[in-house]
């Protein structure tokens, strides 16, 4: 055994991962023992997690946040892992609640699940306490009312650098762990460069996240991915866009591929969705720019609604136009249920099969007011397909 262990080194591979899919294709991504344990006690250390914690695991043990974050995190603090083998809300919370589950991994939509279920009531989750999700801040916050972790961490990062590069502190403000996704962790390097130029940004700029440290040694067999991916100093290009403040906190702002072109602007659909969830009668919103012969792109917005709600196109245009600029208004707007949207295999919205949806789609008549001739269009609700 011992002989065995001395075979063994830290920049081992011990991980062949494959990421999401959600705006690409899946890559291979290695990753090694050394920086699964450290990186993984590091995001612990964020959790202030003890070996009293039991945490709550349902997302698949082959996706990064499963196996090269909650496993690290909760086993090198001596804690407890509490799997359930497919997500079910009220399954979920019996088990959260019978086996007095302090730390929460998951998804916003799990969370919502869990909310909504019937047994929601009746359950005590008292014992809940911390744990990470990633989201909008209307889904942070309503994560921590479903399940009552009040000292939830939001989190930044991605497969390449084992799940994640920066965490808030559980003891942090609620807003500071809210509208941020904390500091790099230990060992971690976060700049911001020119998406175009690779020229690193001054603090407070928003371009490219780019991160050194515990990141992936290489994708699988891809030297040409590698090539693209990292520069000369070891800085790997995540294709996310955000921004590290004076404080050196992380604020991520989107995926550099969603970034809709409309008439040569840039529109964040991040910033876009943020808006359309504050409408009381809009439960998820997905912004994805449509190829347009006038514009390049157009902004549509895809909203799965809450069930109870009588909503019309008009009234959230409306609602829209008094908080943004007007080409970030979207132009389209088409209602779905969740069931009806492509979804990646680790449960995330697959925005390329949503975009190439929606291009099959012909645009509706353009109708301008004379008064705004540059608005956006009538819009009209689609038939579900």
């Amino acid at each position: 055994m011992r002989e065995r262990q001395r075979s063994v080194s830290p920049s081992d591979v011990c991980y062949l991962l494959y990421t999401s899919g959600s705006t690409a294709t899946p890559k291979g991504v290695t990753l090694a023992h050394g920086s699964i344990i450290e990186n993984g006690f590091n995001i612990g250390e964020r959790q202030h997690l003890t070996p009293a914690d039991r945490l709550w695991l349902t997302v698949p043990l082959f996706w990064s946040f499963g196996s090269a974050n909650a496993l690290p995190a909760i086993l090198t603090h001596g804690g407890c892992a509490v799997l359930q083998e497919s997500f079910e809300p009220g399954e979920a919370l019996e088990l959260l609640e019978r086996e007095r589950c302090s730390v929460y991994y998951g998804m916003a939509n799990m969370a919502r699940a869990m909310l909504e279920h019937p047994d929601r009531r009746r359950r005590r989750l008292d014992s809940m306490r911390t744990g990470l999700t990633i989201g909008l801040p209307e889904d942070i916050e309503m994560t921590m009312e479903a399940v009552g972790a009040r000292e939830l961490c939001n989190v930044y990062g991605s497969t390449e650098t084992y799940g994640n590069c920066a965490v808030t502190d559980a003891h942090d403000p609620l807003a500071r762990r809210l509208h941020t996704q904390g500091l790099p962790l230990p060992g971690m390097d976060i700049r911001v460069a020119d998406p175009e130029t690779r020229r690193p940004l001054p603090a407070g700029e928003v371009g490219e996240l780019c991160v050194a440290g515990h990141v992936t040694p290489g994708y699988f067999r891809a030297p040409e991915l590698d090539a693209a991916a990292f520069d000369a100093e070891g800085y790997f290009y995540t294709g996310d866009l955000g921004l590290v403040g004076d404080d050196g906190r992380v604020r991520f702002r989107g995926r550099l591929k969603e970034m809709i072109k409309t008439g040569g602007i840039n529109v964040a659909p991040l910033e876009v969705e943020s808006v359309l969830l504050q409408h009381p009668g809009v439960k998820q919103a997905y912004v994805v720019g449509v190829p347009d012969h006038d514009k390049d792109e157009v902004v549509v917005a895809v909203l799965e609604l809450h069930e109870a709600a009588a909503v019309d196109a008009g009234a959230i245009v409306a609602f829209c136009r008094e908080r943004l600029a007007s080409y970030k208004v979207p132009t389209r707007l088409v209602f779905r249920k969740a069931e009806e949207l492509p979804h990646t295999p680790t449960g995330k919205i697959h925005k390329p099969g949503l975009r190439e949806e929606l291009a099959a789609y012909p645009s509706p008549r353009r109708k301008r007011d004379a008064a705004d001739p540059d608005g956006p269009p009538d819009l009209n609700r689609e038939p579900r397909s």
